[in-house]
């Protein structure tokens, strides 16, 4: 049963929620599994802690905008019209990135301030991931995670990132900024920063209080308080070249989905969506709720936040110009879109909810 959508598709996050403080380290080896489709993807290491953290109400000292080069060109972004399978999303950023080092390379290895820098924003069909501390300690047997969600319609896939077990699906941004920290001249964790205050304070603009980022506990993501989890963070790092992202939950659809597994192995917080949060923030204050926005909806109202937090024009990818690299990752990106367009075709859509009947027949 197909599910409906505001994008129409769903796309990681391909792993872009990270379960941790965690910030992966350079140069990750592909070493990966997927159930139920045997469909290999690629590492996703997440690094170390932090020493310390930030509120992002907040920036830390040194992260402010005037210390960063913003005499950069435009930010192309792409919204992808069709939710992406886990696999199709992860090769793409990574021949994205590879293409990008490329040409970073050919310029000299310098800043390359010139080359072409991509934000995309999309949603994938439901898939688990867990990190590569997380796995079993047997690889023919299954993780304790996964045994919870076999034949529920969802992909199951271990990567080599840092974090624990996390969902992603429609009804979740996924936001996949690729951005050279290098020619921006800011450090990775002022980098974090600013998506997680990013993040954070659209949360706030919709009326919801008691947001906070990181948690009281450290644990980095977007809280709409210490027990209520709302948005994610997690990135790699290649050449100082960014990918994966953040992903947020609008719709309550993938709440479903998490109740399942033990999400970041944070027992004590549940997942919640920004639908849910401004509704009850509606019925809180005695007045009726606005329409609340979809993915697509929040995916263009973050181009202008991005645009804002980090002093670069923001321009649709689709948009012809003379610029070579727009349309090579602009043919790279519709192919992404039209295999994926297949693959949901062929499969007959994806599931609006686990299937849970095979779990009762089996006595789960």
């Amino acid at each position: 049963m197909a599910a409906s959508s505001q994008f129409g598709f769903r796309s990681l996050i391909s792993s872009t929620a990270s379960c941790s403080k965690l910030i992966s380290p350079r140069n990750p080896r592909s070493n990966t599994r997927a159930r139920p489709f045997q469909t290999a993807s690629h590492d996703l290491a997440f690094a170390r802690p932090s020493t310390r953290t930030y509120s992002t109400a907040e920036s830390s000292p040194s992260c402010s905008t005037s210390g960063f080069n913003t005499i950069l060109p435009p930010i192309r972004y792409h919204i992808f019209q069709n939710p992406l399978p886990y696999t199709i999303g992860l090769r793409l950023q990574n021949e994205l990135v590879a293409k990008r080092i490329e040409w970073k390379r050919k310029k000299g290895g310098g800043r390359g301030t010139g080359i072409l820098t991509i934000l995309k924003y999309l949603e994938h069909v439901p898939t688990y991931t867990t990190g590569r501390r997380d796995n079993s300690p047997n690889p023919d047997t299954l993780h304790p995670e996964e045994k919870k969600v076999q034949h529920v319609g969802a992909e199951f896939h271990i990567t080599k990132r840092g974090g624990q077990v996390t969902y992603h699906g429609p009804g979740q941004l996924v936001g996949y900024p690729l951005f050279d920290l290098n020619a921006m001249e800011m450090p990775t964790r002022c980098y974090v920063d600013y998506l997680q205050s990013l993040l954070a304070d659209y949360v706030r603009s919709k009326g919801i209080e008691g947001v906070v980022a990181p948690h009281p506990e450290g644990h980095v993501g977007i809280f709409a308080s210490p027990t209520e989890k709302v948005g994610s963070i997690g990135i790699h790092l290649q050449h100082r070249i960014t990918s994966h992202g953040f992903a947020m939950n609008i719709t309550p659809e993938p709440l479903a989905w998490f109740d399942l597994v033990l999400a970041c192995g944070l027992a004590d917080v549940k997942a919640v969506s920004l639908h849910d949060l401004m509704v009850r923030s509606a019925v809180n204050d005695g007045v009726l709720p606005n329409p609340t926005p979809g993915v697509k909806d929040v995916a263009s109202e973050l181009v202008q936040r991005f645009s804002e937090k980090f002093s670069r024009p923001l321009l649709d990818l689709r948009e012809r110009s003379r610029n070579k690299g727009a349309k090579v990752y602009r043919e790279m990106i519709g192919r992404a879109e039209d295999e994926a367009k297949q693959f949901n075709v062929e499969a007959g859509g994806w599931p609006s909810e686990p299937d849970l009947s095979r779990q009762r027949e089996l006595g789960s």
